[in-house]
Formats: C-alpha cells, sequence, structure tokens
C-alpha cells in the first residue's frame, strides 16, 4: 500500500511538498474505519495551482522505476525542475509491500540519476541498496549480484532488477508497476483519457480480455447512460492493420441502435476509456492515480466511482484511489483527513493536508465545504 510520497523542486513545486495516505491517531473511527492508510486521497485546488503536479511526480517516479530500462544510453530523463534550475528534483515514496515498510529516494537531473536509495524497516531501517551516479555504495546480501552489473545513468536498479530476474527486487516492482495514471509523466497536459487514437488501443485489450469488457458494460449501465450493450467491432486500418473500435447499442421503441464511440457523450467515452483502469487496479490492490477524472461526469457519479474503493466487498485487495478534482462535494464526503489543498504564491505551489490546518477551522462536526467556499481554507481561486 501507499503510504506517503513527495518531491522537491519539481515542476511548479520549488520546496518539498509530502502527500500522506497515513491515517491520524486522532481520526474518528467513523472515518478511518480502523485502516491505517487510507483508501482516497483528494487533491483540491484552483486551476493551475499544480493539483496535476502532484499526480504527475508519483506517475514519473512509477515510470521511471518500470521502464527506465528501455531507455538507450544516451536518452534524457525528462524531469521538469523548479523555473528549469539546475539543482537535481528529489522523489521520495514510502509504501508497504507484506507489512514491510520501504522508503525509496531518488534524486536526478535531466541528464543523469544523482542518487537512488531504497530503505526497508521490520524490526529496525535497513538499507537494501544506495548509489551514487553509476557506483553503488551498498546493497544487501541478495541483491549483491547488482554489483556486477553495469548501471547506466539514466537506469532505475529496480528497473535492471526486474529485467535481470532478481527475485528479492520483484515485489519493489510489482509495486510501482500497479500504479495506474492517466496522464502523461512527461509532456504538458497531454491526458490518457484524450488520446484519440487510444480508443482503439484500449477496444483491442477489451477484445482480448471479456472479463474486462464485462465488467465496462456493467458500470456503463449502472451509471445510467442508457447503453445496454457493448460491440467491439473490429476493421482495417490505414496500413491495413486490424482496428478494433467499439459500438454502443441502445434501446429504443423501434429496437436497438448502435452508436458510433465518437457520436456518444463525453461522459460516456471517459467511463469507456477509464474503467479498464478502475478494474484493474481493484484487482491486484494497485494505486490509481486520476487527474481531474470528474470531468464532464455528474456529480452522482463521481461519488459512485469513488465509492468503488471505500466500499470493502468492490475493494477486497486495498486498492487506493489518488485523484484531483474541482469538486468541493468530496469534502464533506471524504472529510479532513482525506483532502489535500493545492495553492500558488508568487508562481510556487504547496500543498497541505485539511487536518494540518491549526486552531478549529475545519471540524469533524461541520461541513468542511462550506468553509472552503467562503475562502478561508485556501485552495481557490483568487478572482
Amino acid at each position: 500500500m501507499l503510504i506517503s510520497f513527495g518531491a522537491r523542486n519539481y515542476m511548479s513545486f520549488k520546496e518539498g511538498f509530502e502527500v500522506s495516505l497515513e491515517v491520524s491517531s486522532s481520526s474518528p473511527e467513523f472515518m478511518s474505519t480502523g485502516k491505517q492508510f487510507s483508501e482516497v486521497i483528494c487533491i483540491i485546488g484552483a486551476n493551475a495551482s499544480g493539483k496535476t503536479n502532484v499526480i504527475r511526480s508519483l506517475t514519473y517516479i512509477a515510470d521511471f522505476c518500470c521502464n527506465s530500462f528501455n531507455n538507450k544510453p544516451e536518452d534524457g530523463l525528462r524531469v521538469t525542475s523548479f523555473a528549469w534550475q539546475n539543482e537535481p528534483t528529489y522523489f521520495f515514496v514510502e509504501f508497504m509491500v507484506d507489512d514491510v515498510r520501504y522508503y525509496y529516494e531518488l534524486e536526478l537531473t535531466s541528464k543523469e540519476i544523482i542518487s537512488e536509495k531504497l530503505e526497508r524497516k521490520v524490526a529496525r531501517r535497513v538499507n537494501v541498496f544506495s548509489r551514487k551516479k553509476n557506483e553503488f555504495e551498498n546493497c544487501i546480501g541478495e541483491l549483491k549480484v547488482l554489483e556486477k552489473i553495469k548501471h547506466r545513468k539514466n537506469v532505475s536498479v529496480i528497473s535492471i532488477a526486474h529485467q535481470y530476474e532478481i527475485a528479492a527486487m520483484e515485489s519493489i516492482y510489482n509495486f510501482f508497476s500497479n500504479i495506474v495514471s492517466n496522464i502523461d509523466p512527461f509532456f504538458g497536459d497531454v491526458k490518457f483519457s484524450e488520446q484519440s487514437e487510444n480508443v482503439f488501443t484500449i477496444s483491442k485489450s477489451y477484445h482480448e480480455s471479456m472479463d474486462v469488457l464485462l465488467y465496462v458494460k456493467d458500470k456503463l449501465a449502472r451509471a445510467d447512460t442508457g447503453i445496454t450493450d457493448i460491440r467491439i467491432a473490429s476493421g482495417k486500418g490505414p496500413m491495413e492493420e486490424e482496428m478494433f473500435y467499439p459500438l454502443f447499442s441502445h434501446a429504443t421503441k423501434d429496437g436497438a441502435v448502435e452508436i458510433p464511440y465518437f457520436f456518444e457523450s463525453n461522459g460516456t467515452r471517459i467511463l469507456y476509456l477509464q474503467l479498464s483502469l478502475f478494474k484493474r487496479v481493484l484487482d491486484r490492490g494497485g494505486v490509481l492515480l486520476l487527474d481531474e477524472f470528474d470531468n464532464n461526469l455528474h456529480p452522482d457519479l463521481h461519488v459512485w466511482l469513488i465509492d468503488l474503493f471505500l466500499d470493502p466487498e468492490s475493494n477486497p485487495n486495498n486498492a487506493q484511489i489518488v485523484f484531483s478534482s474541482h469538486n468541493a462535494i468530496f469534502m464533506d464526503k471524504l472529510g479532513k483527513y482525506k483532502v489535500v489543498l493545492v495553492n500558488k504564491e508568487d508562481n510556487e505551489s504547496f500543498l497541505y493536508r485539511l487536518d494540518e490546518l491549526p486552531g478549529t477551522l475545519v471540524r469533524n462536526d461541520r461541513s468542511i465545504e462550506s468553509v472552503y467556499k467562503t475562502g478561508k481554507l485556501g485552495g481557490t481561486p483568487n478572482l
């Protein structure tokens, strides 16, 4: 499970930030439901406050740990520091695997890794591995084979260990590979759900995985979109390749009518593209990162989708979701221990969880949303 993550000198965050999913000891039982870590964290803030950058930071780390082995030796690391400064960017992730607590730290520039370290704690904190640039400083006995491997300045030790099938690191790799995001880790605001060609990729995966398609059909029907069935059709693409696309069946008085994807509403299209991410994470007990997933969806659907994580019946594997939103309805739904506000001052972003605010401004026995709308909590546009 994800415990916390953060970064320093990254995108709009010059100073360090931390997002914690650890439940406070002061959290009432009805809010914590007896769990040590939250299943849900909602990030709220004004436009351009830095919400997307928070989501992207963990997206970047997960991609780096899993896929950096694919980098060519001359490839850059495509990390963006605050105002493109020359100082290194720093990331950290704290997480739990098989009741063992891990601490991962990464410092890098756009050209090379400066340092990378993994520690674990059972009875005491132990260094699993640490490196400075391409040189190993220390590693546990199970990883001694890593000292014989030539390391590259743009490849994570975790990604290398996976490629060389080093069993002692596979659970760590699996944790990061089960972090799923709807945004690109590198470029601007290119959203997973907004790439028009992506409908063909996802439709192909639905064609190959009937259980996923059935899940999407069921959830779309429950969302009351008027859809009774989805058929995955195929045809020839511009290069004579086979391409798959969906046809949505709607019941009418004159019989069923099939409607192509691009004639459906934006809400239906978003659900069609993103529901597979929900299933993947809920099945594996991973972490789902969604930036503004509630765009074009009715507020009732927002709550319904989040409840998939809050309900133990639909989330038996303790999956988690971290999402950004402009919708203040989540404040009273989730409470002050599961909501993070992002602000920007002098073009520098900063954030805080609502329970970190001093005094009694935010209380469990009154509406947080009503206080938020007064502007007293921050995270609102300065109009």
